[in-house]
């Protein structure tokens, strides 16, 4: 199983190189549709962009071997945006680290998964058969899983998806990750002259400040975690603040704990308003659904089988994000996030080594090797 080192360095290079973000996702989308064209392969984009207000939809390709189509028996998926811009990227190569100046993220996450997929594609036309497979490459992870979320299911015959997208390393794959609600809290005071009339105010900044030190969160326990990630509000500093919104989410890979820790939340908001007499208003909603799946499934058989081929330990995985599988999980496909080494996602000191790229080639070469 050979793979040429610079041309899979090469395209990941030209792919970070173009910077696009959650919901602005087109130029991205035209390299890999270009990319695909050249390699003759007809690309379908969905409707997604228009349904949530984006530059693209996801894009959807069927590869089979030689001119005849017969059923794809799984799909390869990656996500197109990046959490920040990479305009201005200087990517390099130290001694097989691969990363940026450290002025910018590096984009491995996820531009490394359509990297691999591409060049997987490309060396396919020197094969005389493999197994058919389609690819998607979807929009909006980053900001809302937008684009797995709409994704045009009808367009694909298979209903196994390998996303090449968790930051662990190759060998590792998720079967199980937490389901998420996200909640808002307003904390209603009542505003009055902080120095001329103090006492006839409600002060919502100390209600919020009563209820974050009185609630707990981080690491629950090995199943939950809860966070509270932006509060605002006030008007002036001579000005008894009357509202402050607070927002936070919880997450567990049992929804009884989810129930329970949101009225555990509810409870002490409940303290908060009977303490300084002033009100709350709270608001929950789903951030995306968990999902257990069976490690002795075929599709995990699968993908067990082709690591032992290429010398790889196995490494099932309990994963505490969320990304395109829980949606695409929760919509009747089984979506397995496999580890492909991007180590700090999100961070300027992003990176990915030469050595888990070239593995992870070696990796889907064997997956989608005829006989397999």
């Amino acid at each position: 199983m050979h793979v040429n080192q610079d041309r899979l360095i090469q395209i990941f290079f030209e792919l970070v190189s173009i910077s696009a973000v959650s919901k602005q996702e087109k130029p991205v989308a035209d390299y890999v549709r270009e990319f695909l064209k050249n390699n003759n392969i007809q690309v379908f984009e969905d409707q997604t962009g228009q349904i949530v207000g984006g530059t693209s939809g996801n894009l959807i390709a069927k590869i089979y071997p030689g001119a005849k189509a017969v059923p794809s028996q799984f799909c390869l998926a990656a996500h197109m945006d990046t959490v920040k811009p990479t305009t201005g990227i200087k990517p390099q190569n130290q001694d097989g680290i691969i990363c940026s100046d450290g002025q910018t993220i590096l984009g491995a996450d996820n531009r490394a998964g359509i990297a691999l997929i591409l060049y997987l594609v490309e060396s396919l036309k020197q094969q005389a058969s493999h197994i058919p497979f389609e690819v998607v490459f979807t929009i909006g992870e980053e900001t809302g899983l937008y684009g797995s979320t709409h994704l045009d299911i009808d367009r694909l015959e298979s209903r196994t998806v390998y996303i090449l997208d968790s930051s662990a390393d190759p060998g590792s794959f998720v079967y199980a990750a937490p389901a998420a609600i996200d909640f808002t809290i307003n904390f209603i005071g009542k505003a009055s002259h902080a120095a001329v009339n103090p006492q006839a105010g409600i002060n919502a900044i100390s209600m919020a400040a009563h209820l974050i030190q009185n609630f707990e969160v981080g690491k629950i326990n090995d199943d939950t975690t809860i966070n509270l990630g932006k509060i605002n509000g006030g008007e002036a500093n001579n000005v008894v603040p009357a509202l402050v919104t607070l927002t936070g989410e919880i997450r567990s890979f049992l929804s009884e704990d989810i129930e329970n820790s949101f009225q555990d939340l509810v409870k002490q908001l409940k303290r908060t308003e009977k303490m300084f007499s002033g009100k709350y208003a709270i608001k929950r909603e789903e951030a995306f659904p968990g999902f257990i799946l069976d490690q002795k499934s075929d599709a995990i058989c699968r993908i067990i089988s082709c690591f032992q081929v290429i010398g790889l330990e196995s490494k099932p995985m309990r994963y505490h994000g969320g990304s395109d599988a829980n949606i695409l999980n929760s919509r009747g496909m089984v979506a397995i996030d496999l580890g492909i080494g991007a180590k700090n996602p999100h961070a300027n000191d992003e990176y990915i080594t030469v050595q888990d790229l070239l593995t992870m080639q070696k990796f889907l070469q064997k997956l989608v090797a005829a006989g397999n």
